[in-house]
């Protein structure tokens, strides 16, 4: 199960000359309605510039949008247990976790009236994961033979390997009707289906490039119907264009990045705002390129750097407090969460005693270490998107943390779609270090991909170019175990092997401050990542007008 966000997908960003403040839109579009509307407001950068797969996977807007738009056979269920739920599956089963049969709900049908059966269902397993930025537990389905429409409302497919654990396979995938997207072929990813015909709580009534989406509720749900009438997405060009407009009323919330910590001050002096800090969803890491002959593939080299940082200076400086620590792709609050890793605190002391014994020395006595391979000076390319502006201070905190342990940095600030290109290419040498982005989410075991080689089986995720083979068995053996006490034991041990080998270093969770309006809407929901985000869907499910 893969959850490709555009943060760390290569992205196609909408021109931000598209993205107007407000939208004053002519014409019949958006226009004023006595239906109950729901307005959210978007990022430049997060607005969908089509409607496809791809961007689905690959953009905040589009991983909001589809589970509105489109049905799943289970959804991940409202904080705090997160639990699976059925939905258009009523229910499945396995005997030995690599088999599986899904028992699919009568009588749903797609938007267009055509009835939605098994074929659907099989047809999108085999099919969707042709976008290759789409990467569902069904590419661990080896051939089509390996799918069996078993009747009209029932679905078997083996799995290449068991599929154990508290979430079953086949999570966020949307069920993609058959006689629309047969017409792809092998290019689904860039299939546009204009009407986006799913079988969910939404419609699609219009969508603009770049601005904005507009959807209706489906009168003819199958299941329990939303209680707005309408949901637009709008975009804006920037943060104080957001701000703004849901100080006038014009959009109730953020749809996927909230605010800055700069202006929660602002927020709330607004009688009508609640600023919700809820736990984050991303995480931010340190990648080591291990590929490149500098310093970095010295693991004694990386563990002092990571003593160099003061963490606690950066939770203050960038984030002004609105951050915890993290040290695991898993977070604290998970049973699968190894509380007893390493810390590497902050120790600049220490840091130099470990280089110097290491024969990390200053030989020119400029203040930078020299590297005793080559005599250089050790002086790393630290590669950062420009887009993200906390990651771009974080950088520049650390460079000048680690100068004081004679470790050079230098800022190698790109534009986000050449950071992608390069990140994911580690045998290209184009970076020494980088900075990473990802939002694991509750069902989380997809991260390990981050550190799993080619030839242990990894799907080309692989930032870093490790290669470990007791990392790959044990991401196996963690995989497949249905024992959930022997699967805790394997995740413990996978983020031992991560915290010794440091092929990359989990810094900070960012709070995700989500400030949205009180006075028209009430029933929101706040997971980690607040009140809307491509886990929770439940908000535009439960809001409705306050009484």
């Amino acid at each position: 199960m893969v959850k490709r966000k555009n943060r760390f997908a290569g992205l196609i960003v909408c021109l931000i000359g598209t993205c107007i403040v407000g939208l004053a839109l002519s014409g019949n579009a958006l226009a004023k309605s006595k239906k109950i509307r729901l307005n959210v407001g978007f990022g430049s950068e997060e607005v969908m510039d089509r409607i496809s797969t791809t961007m689905w996977a690959n953009n905040e807007m589009g991983a909001v949008y589809w589970p509105l738009v489109y049905d799943q056979l289970w959804v991940m269920g409202p904080p705090p247990s997160y639990d699976p739920i059925p939905w258009l599956a009523t229910r499945w089963e396995t005997e030995d976790y690599q088999t599986w049969r899904f028992y699919i709900k009568k009588g749903v049908k797609f938007h267009d009236g055509k009835p939605l059966t098994a074929k659907d269902v099989a047809f999108t397993l085999w099919n969707l994961k042709k976008d290759p930025l789409w990467s569902f537990p069904s590419n661990d389905i080896n051939a089509k033979k390996d799918i069996k429409v078993i009747d009209k409302y029932t679905v078997e497919f083996k799995m290449a390997h068991k599929w154990p654990g508290k979430y079953p396979p086949m999570d966020w995938m949307p069920i993609l009707p058959e006689h629309i997207w047969k017409k792809a072929g092998r290019k689904i990813g860039k299939f546009i289906d204009k009407k986006s015909i799913g079988s969910g709580p939404f419609k699609l009534k219009e969508f603009k490039p770049g601005q904005y989406v507009w959807m209706v509720k489906n009168k003819k749900y199958w299941g329990e119907k939303p209680h707005v009438d309408e949901v637009v997405f709008k975009g804006y060009g920037s943060d104080d264009a957001i701000k703004l407009a849901m100080k006038k009323g014009e959009i109730e919330f953020t749809g996927a990045s909230g605010t800055t910590p700069v202006a929660v001050k602002s927020y709330k002096k607004d009688k009508n705002i609640n600023v919700a800090i809820s736990p984050g969803i991303a995480l931010e890491w340190i990648t080591f390129n291990l590929h490149k002959k500098t310093a970095v593939r010295d693991k004694i080299f990386r563990k002092a750097f990571l003593h160099g940082i003061d963490r606690d200076r950066i939770y203050e400086m960038v984030y002004l407090g609105y951050a915890q620590p993290a040290d695991s792709f898993i977070y604290p609050e998970l049973p699968e969460y190894n509380p007893n890793l390493p810390k590497y605190e902050y120790n600049p002391e220490l840091a130099k005693k470990m280089l110097n014994d290491a024969g990390y020395v200053d030989t020119d006595g400029d203040g930078i270490l020299n590297d005793p391979e080559n005599g250089q000076n050790i002086v790393l390319d630290f590669m950062v998107p420009s887009e993200w502006s906390d990651e771009v201070k974080m950088v520049k905190v650390i460079k000048e943390q680690v100068k004081e342990i004679g470790i050079g940095i230098h800022e190698r600030i790109l534009d986000l779609n050449t950071y992608y290109e390069f990140v994911y290419q580690p045998t290209e040498d184009k970076f020494d270090i980088a900075i990473s982005s990802e939002e694991p989410g509750p069902n989380n075991s997809w991260m390990w991909e981050f550190v799993r080689s080619k030839a242990g089986g990894g799907i080309g995720w692989n930032q870093s170019d490790y290669a470990s083979p007791e990392m790959d068995k044990t991401i196996l053996d963690y995989i497949q175990e249905t024992d959930l006490e022997k699967r805790k034991g394997f995740a413990f041990k996978l983020q031992e092997i991560m915290a010794e080998d440091l092929p990359c270093a989990v810094l900070v969770r960012p709070d995700f401050i989500g400030p949205y309006r009180t006075d028209k809407f009430e029933g929101h929901v706040e997971a980690m990542g607040g009140v809307s985000n491509w886990i929770n869907w439940w908000t535009y499910m439960k809001i409705k007008p306050k009484k």
